[in-house]
């Protein structure tokens, strides 16, 4: 199926002008195609008609299961793709960034934690919240730009493997626990959702594997720590005290369970030194160094999440939902807009 050129067109010249004024409202780019869409058919589209039946568009819930909006929203798809291109699909919080070594050398990983299943074919589908890697998935295939490990030495693909998959488990495992902690002060809920940014930013620095890069990490794993102890001290008693030291915040906390063994915060320095590296300053980090204390900050959190009050959790939970009514049957309707070559282009 396609749309004619000119109402191509049109779309195009709308969809400039929303996403201009949906840019300066601050809607996150994952939200504005279908945001878009909607604000096209409310300013733009006055009839639509089909056959020898002519009506107006009315209200969304009247026209999102419309053969008429499912092509719109397709082609509004399209046009983003197109301008943005991936960068579309990001930031929508289904997958997270981590890192993980192959041959010693660090690589950053996109790891899925919402994943979809098949329902009933053309119905329904199943999200999926894992808190671990699943027996058909294989954490190699998130690595990013990584090697091809098909061709190292048996050892060395087990040992890849085996190293992706901790850090996939432990990723998912901080997803699906921090993120559904209760929160019974603001505070507790700024914590926690500062927490994944900064994990999220040191996989970053480090798999860049540069010197400079590896120093700037660390003070985003001492905060991920610092904020996973105080957000439990806070979420147990209302209060947290107001210190860097890790040990500090560890010994301090109000009764309950204990999120982690006291030993385990050796693997990571003592928070002046984490914070010199912020600027620059300090010794310098080798790549094993930098990926240990990562790994060591991944059981801070996670271990804190899993003591942590819930209002749920939802950790390998899966729910079968309708396929939402206005996304259209045709996967080539959400391709961006092939322009035929000019005679200019083409000589």
């Amino acid at each position: 199926m396609s749309v004619p050129p000119d109402f191509e067109d049109a779309l195009g010249e709308s969809l400039d002008v929303i996403d201009r004024e949906l840019a300066k409202d601050e809607v996150p780019l994952r939200d504005r195609p279908l945001r878009a869409a909607r604000d096209f058919v409310t300013y733009c589209v006055m009839q639509v008609a089909v056959g020898e039946e002519i009506t107006e568009p009315g209200k969304f819930l009247d026209y999102m299961a419309s053969d008429w909006f499912k092509a719109i929203y397709a082609r509004t798809i399209g046009w983003y793709t197109a301008r943005y291109g991936q960068a579309v699909k990001s930031g929508s919080g289904k997958s997270h960034t981590g890192c993980t070594l192959v041959l010693d050398t660090p690589f950053a990983m996109r790891i899925p934690v919402v994943t979809k299943r098949p329902g009933q074919p053309g119905e329904t589908i199943w999200v999926c919240f894992p808190k671990q890697v699943e027996d058909d998935e294989d954490p190699l295939e998130w690595i990013v730009d990584g090697p091809n490990v098909r061709e190292l030495p048996r050892s060395d693909g087990l040992k890849a493997r085996r190293q992706a998959i901790e850090i996939a488990n432990a990723v998912r495992a901080i997803v699906t626990s921090i993120m559904a902690i209760e929160l019974p002060t603001t505070r507790v809920k700024g914590m926690r959702d500062a927490i994944l940014p900064h994990l999220d930013r040191a996989a970053s620095l480090i798999a860049r594997d540069r010197p400079e890069e590896r120093k700037h990490a660390q003070w985003d794993l001492q905060m991920a720590c610092e904020l996973a102890l105080k957000l439990l001290s806070e979420q147990r008693s209302g209060s947290f005290k107001e210190s860097h030291d890790l040990y500090h915040l560890y010994d301090s906390l109000p009764d309950g369970p204990s999120p982690f063994k006291r030993t385990v915060l050796r693997g990571i320095p003592n928070w002046q030194l984490m914070a010199e590296w912020r600027y620059g300053g300090g010794p310098a980090i080798s790549t094993a160094q930098a990926f240990a204390r990562y790994r060591t900050t991944l059981k801070v959190v996670a271990g804190v999440g899993a003591v942590a009050e819930h209002k749920l959790r939802f950790g390998g939970a899966r729910i079968e939902i309708k396929r939402a009514p206005y996304l259209h049957e045709d996967p080539e309707m959400y391709l961006p807009r092939r322009r035929a070559a000019t005679d200019e282009e083409e000589a």
